[in-house]
């Protein structure tokens, strides 16, 4: 019969040291805030978050309401206008602007795109964000030979843009109510 070597380490022991390294990482993630794409952004006992956004020369909601709207649905906290929380988009801005044109022949080589947005955050009544502003920049290359093309990577770059904004808005807000949980701790201790 064979024994084992005092310096062999059995199989068991080995799963250990990545399993606790995984639950430190995890333990610490939640201690910092960081929530879960699927994890609701709103405070506890608030079930439902609704988006408003009013512009009278616009007729629907802009692609950046839609994004933020599909956000909240997936997570199961979209909610209607009585909601207990309410995000109010004020303002979105896009914007493009020339960075650099061509040396041959002075046609726009490369283009920046900028979406800004400004909203309020409330819960029951009581603001908690007011005139937040985020903005997302990217820059892309235009052919003017190859025109459908670089309209397909304005759209597809608009819509990655409006995704990381509405994502941001989320975090901005899950921070608030963090905020909000904390202050509401320290009262009741």
């Amino acid at each position: 019969m064979k024994r084992p070597s005092p310096t062999a380490i059995s199989p068991r022991r080995r799963a250990w040291p990545p399993l606790l390294a995984a639950l430190a990482v995890l333990v610490s993630l939640a201690g910092c805030g960081f929530h879960l794409q699927g994890a609701s952004p709103l405070p506890s006992g608030v079930e439902r978050m609704h988006v408003s956004y009013s512009d009278d020369y616009r007729v629907g909601d802009p692609p950046l309401v839609q994004t933020l709207e599909q956000r909240l649905r997936e997570r199961g906290v979209l909610g209607e206008s009585g909601a207990a929380a309410q995000l109010d988009i004020a303002e979105i801005d896009n914007n493009q602007r020339i960075v650099s044109v061509s040396p041959r022949d002075g046609r726009v080589a490369e283009y920046e795109l900028t979406t800004r947005v400004r909203f309020d955050y409330s819960v029951n009544g009581a603001t908690q964000l007011s005139g937040e502003t985020l903005s997302v920049t990217r820059n892309y290359s235009f052919d003017d030979t190859e025109r459908l093309a670089a309209e397909a990577e304005q759209r597809d770059l608009l819509t990655s843009m409006h995704r990381e904004l509405a994502d941001l808005i989320l975090l901005r807000i899950a921070d608030a109510n963090d905020r909000l949980g904390a202050a509401a701790g320290d009262k009741g201790a």
